[in-house]
């Protein structure tokens, strides 16, 4: 049997990324495993409400991390209610599938499990698919968990 140690879990806060938390808690339990959960921001995230709010590039950008590291919090907790599991929070800037394959490489991960949004068509080719191109690009297995039907 395989030997899993360390398990990545990437979010985006979404309701869906929170779909993967089941799968790397309950294979933490069984293998007695820790769990890195990273979240990545974008170098240059969207400021739509810049002009109107009277604030700066940076305190926007500052605004936004703030919020995102409370979320990484939040569900670092949420991943560690009623366990023993060894949860770490990880945040990054940059950009998302990169980090996420850099950081399993730098801890050596033994599995990410990552959730994703299901997308076809014209919206997948548009946006393309963090867990898609996560999954070219790991050296380490990748777990991908798809949305159920209510999701």
């Amino acid at each position: 049997m395989f030997d899993i140690k360390i398990i990545l879990v990437p979010t985006d806060f979404s309701k869906i990324s929170y779909s993967a938390f089941e799968y790397a808690r309950d294979l933490a339990e069984r293998m007695d495993s820790e769990i890195h959960i990273i979240h990545v921001m974008e170098k240059s995230p969207p400021l739509l409400s810049a002009n109107k709010s009277g604030l700066t590039e940076e305190e926007i950008v500052a605004g936004l991390e703030i919020e995102a590291r409370k979320k990484l919090s939040e569900a670092a907790s949420f991943l560690k209610e009623d366990s023993g599991i060894l949860v770490t929070e990880v945040f990054r800037t940059g950009n998302d599938y990169e980090e996420i394959v850099k950081y399993a490489k730098e801890i050596n991960s033994d599995i990410i499990i990552i959730a994703t949004h299901g997308r076809t068509g014209i919206l997948h080719t548009l946006m393309g698919s963090v867990a898609e191109k996560v999954i070219r690009f790991s050296k380490c297995p990748v777990l991908v968990i798809s949305p159920k039907e209510e999701e």
